[in-house]
């Protein structure tokens, strides 16, 4: 062998060589980064099911509130005509209003609702009270038209309108009026 057979011996081997040690430093590198890129995937994934189960629940729970307001005030808009059918003279079942009245239940209301609305829940079930002693006295007094059950019955509607007002803004609605941030017209 030649000198320049060496030399160019030497210069191959020290192009593989370096050609090898070029290939392992990148794959370092690009280990490094694939573990990065996977640990970046993972927790973007886990960051969006944790948003995607906030987001569920709290459609769960508007679903939930939406149940119990409206079954609340629809028990409460039939015990109200039930109320008055007895004041009028359409029915004498008073014990059937006992049972009605005692089946009124807000408990879903007062546990799915903010305060502001379980506050006026309980205030429409103290008009409901209201408006029975009201019944109560224009019966014990014969009384044919009654100011304070007329009064109490007024009182009961103005209670039953707010309850709506409060639950209706608590589910994101608004009704009538100017349409504000986040809020639909109905």
């Amino acid at each position: 062998m030649d000198g320049e057979t060496i030399r160019l011996m030497v210069v191959a081997c020290g192009a593989v060589l370096a050609g090898l040690l070029g290939a392992l430093i990148a794959g370092a590198f690009n280990s490094q980064n694939t573990q990065a890129t996977i640990e970046a995937a993972r927790v973007a994934a886990e960051t969006q099911r944790e948003a995607d189960r906030e987001v569920e629940h709290d459609r769960w729970l508007r679903d939930r509130r939406l149940e119990a307001y409206v079954d609340f005030v629809n028990e409460v808009r039939d015990l109200d005509t039930y109320i008055h059918d007895l004041a009028t003279g359409l029915s004498n079942d008073h014990a059937g209003l006992v049972q009605s009245a005692k089946q009124l239940n807000g408990l879903q209301v007062r546990l799915l609702a903010p305060a502001d609305v379980s506050g006026a829940a309980s205030e429409v079930m103290a008009g409901i009270q209201g408006l029975i002693r009201a019944l109560t006295a224009k019966e014990m007094a014969g009384a044919i038209d009654d100011p304070s059950f007329n009064a109490a019955s007024e009182l009961l509607i103005e209670k039953i309108a707010k309850l709506e007002r409060l639950a209706s803004q608590d589910l994101g609605v608004v009704r009538g009026g100017p349409t504000e941030a986040g809020m639909t017209t109905v």
